[in-house]
């Protein structure tokens, strides 16, 4: 065989053991979030997301912040362009800085603007899943 088929063979051969290895990683992770000990942890962050850590074991939900368009437009186009917040800016979407803008409304939670931009903000939380696991951690756990 030459080289060239030997290396592509090579190739394909760890490319099928990737592919069976990600499918028994999959269902080990299932298995693990759908024990007793991971599910409290799932509920605890099933209303905010976030990271909880339980004997090593570190699972997460991640929080998506989503801006309402039209509600941020509308907030824009009443302003004049030299007082539109540093924390928004707008290409073909408005973003907004979610920290930028959770700094300004702490320090102005009275202000109108940060009303009106709490209303056009949602947090769309991603899957429970397994973000890290301390082995040593783990062991002492044992």
């Amino acid at each position: 065989m030459d080289h060239v088929a030997d290396l592509a063979v090579q190739l394909q051969e760890l490319q099928q053991s990737k592919q069976e290895l990600d499918v028994r990683i999959k269902k080990l992770e299932q298995q693990l979030l759908s024990t007793e000990e991971l599910a409290q942890q799932k509920l605890l962050l099933s209303n905010q997301g976030g990271q909880k850590s339980h004997r090593g074991i570190t699972t997460e939900i991640k929080r998506n912040h989503v801006w309402d368009q039209e509600v941020l437009t509308e907030i824009l186009d009443g302003l004049q362009a030299e007082d539109h917040p540093a924390f928004m800016s707008q290409q073909t979407t408005i973003k907004v800085d979610y920290r930028a803008f959770e700094s300004f409304a702490m320090a102005n939670p009275e202000d109108a603007l940060v009303q009106r931009l709490h209303s056009a903000h949602a947090i769309k939380l991603g899957p429970f899943k397994i973000k890290e696991i301390n082995t040593d951690k783990l062991k002492e756990n044992l």
